[in-house]
């Protein structure tokens, strides 16, 4: 039967990506310096399906079960945004005073 769970990996603040079968997988590759893999979230097949996070899941599931892991560019909806979050607006110099 093919895996069910899958778990995904982020390499630091980049949007480099890796896809396993098994929670920390020594197999998983290093990550380019000076940044490490580190664990980001565990997803189903059926979430995985139709792309949006960035990877198709047959040929994930296939990359894993060749490698023990499929190495891919995350989606913005994967990661949530790549932007930094706004600046709120300074707080102006008015008082309730």
């Amino acid at each position: 039967m093919a895996a069910e769970r899958f778990y995904v990996y982020r390499s630091g603040e980049s949007d480099a990506c890796a896809l396993t079968g098994a929670k920390d997988d020594p197999r998983l590759p290093l990550a380019a310096a000076p940044d490490r893999w580190r664990f980001w979230m565990q997803i189903g097949r059926l979430q995985a399906e139709g792309g949006r996070y960035g990877f198709n899941i047959e040929t994930a599931a296939s990359e894993i079960a060749a490698n023990g892991y499929c190495l891919f560019t995350g989606s913005r909806k994967l990661l949530g945004g790549l932007d930094p979050p706004p600046t709120p607006p300074p707080q102006g110099g008015t008082s309730d005073a």
